[in-house]
């Protein structure tokens, strides 16, 4: 009984963490500073994203020059779909399919 207790106590924590401050912005309203760096979130979260795998791919042992190349190139056009449309759906559509390519051309 004590396993399913504790799953349900850290469950409702968990669950509150993502609550209460929703709950916080719809009453009190969000602070300036947090509406201003709000549209950042994104593409910091993408470029964060690319540069983890960028830092990975090359320091594999078995890296070769498309191991790297991969990701590079896919944030590269991921990079360039999204200054064009304005979209993180579009960036997403236009770098997967460049990161999978050239890493089914690595042989990974």
């Amino acid at each position: 009984m004590t396993v399913w207790l504790t799953l349900l106590i850290v469950g409702a924590a968990s669950y509150s963490f993502r609550l209460v401050p929703a709950l916080l912005v719809d009453r009190v309203g969000a602070l300036g500073r947090v509406e201003r760096i709000s549209p950042y979130a994104v593409p910091v979260t993408f470029a964060a994203v690319a540069v983890d795998a960028i830092v990975a791919r090359a320091t594999t042992a078995p890296a070769g020059p498309l191991d790297a190349l991969a990701p590079v190139a896919a944030a590269g056009a991921a990079l360039l779909a999204a200054r064009r449309t304005g979209s993180s759906l579009a960036a997403i559509a236009a770098g997967m399919p460049v990161l999978w390519a050239l890493t089914w051309a690595a042989g990974r």
